[in-house]
């Protein structure tokens, strides 16, 4: 299991990321003793407190937040299950309740995949596939099912393999999802012009089945595998705890597997070099699970690469607004709004150099 330590550390990227105050988060965290269990002072127990009265409230979006963290990093307790159930049904609610969003079912193989899908107002609107890491579900990102709307594209969120309402196992094979997706809502937006944002771990299987899908218009990650963090042994030995234990989930193998199950994943040279798509690369230069190496092999192969890379650690959690400008200039790109997105990016460099930081970019 995780350490509580880390998970501390881990959690608060994605509670800022979800719009809870720094103030709240650590209340919360004080009061946790123990990543196991389900009574006071657990890590679902004190979640899900919070999560309950945000639902007595009627404040079904939060609700749905505070269950997802409840269930952090992995569901692998009845009371994670629970919370994981207690986010979908919350987040259900907060859906019907907004008009914005439904959930489709695709099928991969013998498996259904539960989804988001946000039709746009066009039929001929592009479409948006969004999936999150290894210890995100697909709720954490709902906020997208609005802002395709406004944007003009068809949004679809899936969650990563073996996390929340996916069964895929993770590995190449998982990456037949996004061609699930597609299949899916065809006749409800132009497939043919497909943008992808998948960070971290899910990043890779949005380069795996980029290299086989013309469909596939443009990939965006942040800090994802490609092949040298496979092929590391050094950063495969190194990585957290909480990144080893949500991994053995979603790899389905015990912990002391998951370095030996990774090594499979690599793509080799060619791949790289096969990657036919724009793919949009966002990199933490102080990242402690994917190495330097990753980036840098990347530049010198794939076609269209370009790198986007902060003085941060993994996910880049100090760069959050910087990072979500980058995604929504390619979503006004992608939705035919060049000089939007060119606004968004003078923004940035704004943004940047009043912080007085630098962009790396290429």
């Amino acid at each position: 299991m995780a350490k509580l330590p880390e998970a501390k550390q881990f959690v608060g990227l994605h509670a800022r990321h979800m719009g809870f105050s720094p103030s709240f988060i650590d209340d919360v965290l004080s009061r946790i003793v123990s990543m196991d269990g389900d009574g006071p002072g657990s890590w679902v127990c004190e979640w899900s407190q919070k999560a309950a009265q945000a639902e007595q409230r009627n404040d079904h979006l939060s609700a749905a937040n505070l269950y997802n963290l409840a269930r952090f990093p992995a569901a692998d307790s009845p009371a994670k299950r629970h919370a994981g159930e207690a986010c979908t049904a919350s987040f259900s609610r907060w859906m019907k309740e907004a008009g914005i969003g439904q959930r489709r079912l695709a099928r991969v193989g013998e498996h259904g995949l539960t989804f988001l899908f946000s039709p746009a107002k066009r039929r001929d609107a592009p479409l948006v596939i969004l999936m999150g890491g290894i210890v995100s579900l697909k709720e954490q990102w709902g906020g997208f099912l609005k802002l395709g709307r406004k944007l003009g594209a068809a949004v679809a969120i899936a969650d990563f393999p073996g996390m929340g309402e996916n069964p895929l196992r993770y590995d190449r094979s998982a990456a037949a999802l996004y061609g699930a997706i597609m299949a899916t809502v065809s006749y409800e937006c132009d497939v043919s012009r497909t943008l992808i944002v998948a960070p971290s771990f899910g990043g890779y299987l949005a380069a795996v089945h980029g290299l086989r899908d013309p469909r596939i218009r443009g990939i965006v990650t942040i800090g994802a595998p490609l092949s040298a963090f496979f092929r590391d042994e050094e950063a495969k030995a190194s990585m957290p705890s909480i990144t080893r234990f949500a991994l053995s989930v979603a790899l389905s193998c015990p912990q002391e597997d998951v370095n030996d199950a990774l090594s499979t994943l690599a793509l080799s040279e060619a791949e790289l070099k096969g990657i036919g798509v724009p793919l949009h690369y966002v990199a933490a230069l102080e990242d402690e699970i994917i190495p330097a190496s990753e980036w840098e092999e990347a530049k010198s192969l794939v076609p269209d690469f370009h790198l986007h890379a902060f003085h941060d650690v993994h996910g880049a959690p100090n760069h959050l607004t910087e990072t979500r400008l980058i995604i929504l200039s390619l979503l006004l790109q992608h939705t035919g709004r060049a000089m939007f997105s060119r606004f968004i990016k003078q923004i940035l460099r704004l943004r940047l150099r009043f912080a007085g930081r630098r962009l790396h970019h290429s």
